[in-house]
């Protein structure tokens, strides 16, 4: 069952076929104390979707010797974007002419796609993603209003989130120890070291399908299932995972990562 771990993910094998250095593979085996919301870090995938391409439900447990999908089936309708994809490598994959692949997904010159990214693989599927959208656009709209963060700590800014760059979040400067708090009322859904680049790791699940991650502390002191509270402290500054003493925080937005700074209250 997902829990604390110091294992590091490893894909299940799959065919003989030899797999690209990034490419994502198409199963994976749950090991002892994986967390759905691990294995969908590790791969760049919305934790949504892999729960929904595998039919798990929240609170999305997991068992160790489960064999997950880790992509979608394209009778969904829909390709997700990995690592190294190119939108012409993708209408080559599926056989559809790119031009029509850009169409459907309102993809202009230069044709750039991101790791995530869902994209439209026919064209019936324009109808439902109008509704899908709009839906999204009126929880987007209100998730600021309902979800007021806190910062989790009172370091330095000295990196911002940039999605062009593959800045997954904010980093904070600090001294070994400070206090880092929860930025937001939430519950761990994570608390552990299997994903070794973010070191002594905490995930808090929040209203709106927000995530808030907070990485490379010295300390844990909240557990899997713990409740928590805005400005409660959760754990202790380090450089575990990384070469100085920082704090990661990210936000995810349906497993996706969006600008910490646009959650975060201006008065902190």
């Amino acid at each position: 069952m997902s829990g604390c771990t110091n294992s590091r993910l490893t894909p299940a094998p799959v065919s003989s076929q030899s797999q690209l250095a990034n490419q994502i593979p198409n199963d994976y085996v749950v090991r002892r104390n994986d967390s759905l919301y691990m294995i969908a870090m590790e791969f760049d995938l919305n934790y949504l979707d892999l729960a929904r391409w595998n039919s798990i439900k929240s609170p999305y447990t997991i068992f160790r010797g489960d064999k997950l999908q880790l992509q979608a089936n394209n009778h969904s309708g829909y390709y997700i974007v990995k690592r190294g994809d190119t939108l012409s490598g993708v209408a080559e994959k599926i056989k559809i002419k790119m031009q029509k692949l850009a169409s459907w997904n309102n993809i202009s010159s230069p044709y750039s796609i991101h790791i995530g990214q869902r994209l439209r693989i026919n064209a019936t599927q324009k109808i439902t993603e109008r509704k899908s959208s709009k839906r999204e656009r009126s929880t987007n709209s209100s998730a600021h209003r309902l979800t007021n963060m806190r910062s989790p700590t009172l370091g330095k800014i000295i990196k911002r989130y940039s999605k062009q760059k593959g800045v997954t979040g904010v980093e904070f400067a600090g001294k070994q120890g400070d206090p880092i708090r929860a930025a937001a009322d939430g519950k761990v859904v994570y608390s552990g070291t299997g994903l070794v680049r973010y070191g002594k790791l905490l995930i808090i699940e929040h209203n709106n399908n927000i995530l808030t991650t907070y990485a490379h502390n010295s300390q844990l002191q909240v557990k899997e299932g713990d409740v928590v509270k805005i400005g409660e402290q959760i754990a202790k500054m380090g450089s575990s995972g990384t070469d100085r003493v920082k704090l990661l925080f990210e936000v995810r937005k349906n497993g996706k990562p969006v600008n910490p700074l646009s959650y975060l209250s201006k008065k902190n």
